[in-house]
């Protein structure tokens, strides 16, 4: 009887470990620590980085070429639809290959995982990398609404100071899915909104100090700050 008992309480131990393990694993992943172990700095090497900039740059001048020829205001909104989804799935793999990079208050590396950056140059070296029309180091020095101003049509900026969080990102998510500039007090960085949820990719000074995703509605960043302005980048501007 004591022995069966024994190997019981041994078979639930195992498991018990295994489900830790698991646990552990799964935690690990969806934390922001992950991005700043050699295994994911090798995985998302610069060699790999220059070959994905290259692709991009191809796809985009292939999209350039068919919204010249395209004649009627349906071929144009069809390509602008396509060039949408491109333009937003190539920010998201070139922002994975940025994620861990060390942030520092003055850092300007062009390179991702070496070096140190700071919020503002973080955003343009990003919306460069992409092929965004924008004058890297000039508009990274700027205050965030200059920034957002000079690269986002008036129309498609939400400016509030001193409003409510929850109102504040639902006036942004009524605006739609897309990449946003997002300008705080004394912050800079992405909205991400692609449907089913909200991200804010930045290089921030917290805990990890370094460029992170993580959800918006977690940040205490936008929470705290009491002035907020989002521009939504279009996509018309990356096929001129």
């Amino acid at each position: 009887m004591l022995k069966r008992i024994k190997h019981f309480l041994f078979r639930w131990l195992i498991r018990l470990s295994l489900f830790a393990l698991v646990a552990a694993a799964i935690g690990f992943y969806l934390s922001p620590y992950k991005y700043q172990t050699p295994f994911y700095r090798w995985y998302y090497s610069y060699s790999d980085y220059k070959i994905l900039l290259s692709e991009i740059k191809i796809k985009q001048d292939a999209l350039k070429k068919e919204y010249k020829k395209a004649k009627t205001d349906s071929e144009k909104e069809k390509i602008l639809e396509k060039a949408q989804k491109i333009f937003e799935n190539s920010f998201e793999q070139v922002c994975k290959y940025w994620y861990g990079t060390k942030w520092s208050y003055s850092g300007t590396t062009q390179i991702p995982g070496k070096g140190k950056i700071a919020c503002g140059y973080f955003v343009t070296t990003i919306l460069r990398d992409l092929g965004y029309p924008i004058e890297r180091i000039k508009m990274a020095q700027a205050a965030s609404e200059t920034l957002i101003r000079k690269t986002v049509d008036k129309k498609f900026i939400k400016l509030k100071v001193n409003a409510d969080f929850g109102d504040f990102m639902e006036e942004v998510e009524e605006m739609g899915d897309g990449i946003y500039i997002l300008g705080l007090d004394t912050h800079t960085g992405f909205l991400f909104i692609d449907g089913s949820s909200t991200h804010f990719i930045h290089s921030s000074n917290g805990i990890l100090k370094g460029v992170r995703n993580q959800m918006a509605f977690s940040s205490n960043t936008i929470r705290k700050s009491k002035y907020r302005v989002a521009g939504q980048i279009q996509v018309e501007r990356w096929l001129e």
